[in-house]
């Protein structure tokens, strides 16, 4: 794309300079951002700065390159104490548009880039920038690029890791955090991002878990944390990784099995699933947002699930889970 057509915005190519930098390796795809305002890269380090240990694991990174330019214009605020609204719109495939009042942007998978068009004022509601904006163009790009999301949680024991698929509310952060006591390393609480090339490889990095505030009445220690909203505006209790010893040393796993979350009102139980009902399980209902990647994920579940995995029933005590995980990884520990 040149610098005079910037397609999809309806604007012309910026003047100023964009001479603030910050270069990351999000997802092992190397990405430019690039702005004329120090605000924005400082969001994009806040966003993504964790992505930089891949910088000491130069056998993960992808010879692809994303560049993302940010032109930051002088902008009125909007309504005091409200979001601006986000409007998104996918006119096919590789392009994603964003609007928010005054704000711009395009993400073009084809071209390997995005473009924003943004201000000092919308910048300003930073959590709702950073979560609603400037990490959305960036991910609009990367799911795009052999990178496709997953719903599931994702722990890991040495180099082998166990998908905790399931919808919201079936459990999937809860249970992550019972392994996080118990000496797991936690790679995502919701989502993970599966490499089908040139291997498989099964991407994720939370900074945090975010439970249900009644699930400290499940674990004691967490009788004083104080319920935070988040940007989605739900009520959770967010707790770091680091305070439980669960960060993993590098954030993506190569061998991995897949567990299905289902919730009961009984006990804890595990059963095996062959490759097609749990394929089936998997993709009968993909959720908003997972659904355009439709295609991507039933080649990523293919090759997760050859050999087929399991369906989890988790009921009311999350360590009766965990004793069931904990069979499964006896089972993943002598394959391959």
């Amino acid at each position: 794309m040149s610098p005079d057509a910037d397609a999809g915005t309806g604007r012309k190519a910026p003047g100023p300079r964009l001479d603030q930098h910050a270069h990351i390796p999000v997802l092992g795809i190397r990405i430019a951002f690039e702005s004329n305002d120090a605000a924005v890269i400082g969001v994009a380090d806040e966003a993504f700065g964790a992505w930089r240990v891949l910088d000491n694991a130069p056998r993960l990174l992808s010879d692809v390159r994303m560049r993302f330019r940010i032109l930051v214009e002088e902008g009125e605020a909007g309504t005091s104490g409200e979001h601006v609204r986000i409007t998104y719109w996918q006119p096919d495939q590789m392009r994603v548009i964003l609007r928010a009042g005054g704000t711009v942007g395009v993400a073009d998978a084809a071209r390997r880039e995005s473009v924003l068009y943004t201000s000092r004022a919308a910048i300003a509601d930073r959590q709702h920038f950073r979560y609603g904006i400037l990490e959305a163009l960036t991910l609009a790009v990367l799911t795009r690029l052999d990178r496709a999301p997953l719903h599931a949680a994702c722990i890991a024991r040495g180099e082998t890791a166990l998908l905790l698929a399931g919808g919201s509310g079936s459990g999937k952060s809860t249970l992550a955090y019972a392994a996080a006591r118990a000496g797991y390393k936690v790679l995502s609480e919701d989502y993970v991002n599966v490499q089908l090339e040139p291997r498989l490889r099964v991407w994720g990095m939370p900074g945090f878990l975010h439970l249900p505030p009644e699930s400290a009445a499940l674990f004691p220690e967490l009788e004083n944390t104080v319920p935070a909203l988040l940007a989605n505006g739900k009520l959770k209790l967010a707790v770091p990784l680091s305070q439980l010893g669960a960060v993993p040393a590098l954030p993506v796993a190569q061998r991995a099995g897949i567990c299905v979350l289902e919730r009961t009102d009984g006990a804890a139980s595990l059963e095996t699933l062959e490759a097609r009902l749990l394929q089936e399980a998997l993709l009968h209902r993909l959720d908003p947002g997972f659904d355009i990647f439709a295609e991507k994920i039933s080649e990523a579940v293919r090759m997760l699930a050859g050999q087929g995995g399991w369906k989890l029933r988790v009921g009311k005590d999350p360590q009766q889970a965990l004793d069931q995980i904990e069979s499964v990884f006896g089972v993943l520990s002598g394959i391959g």
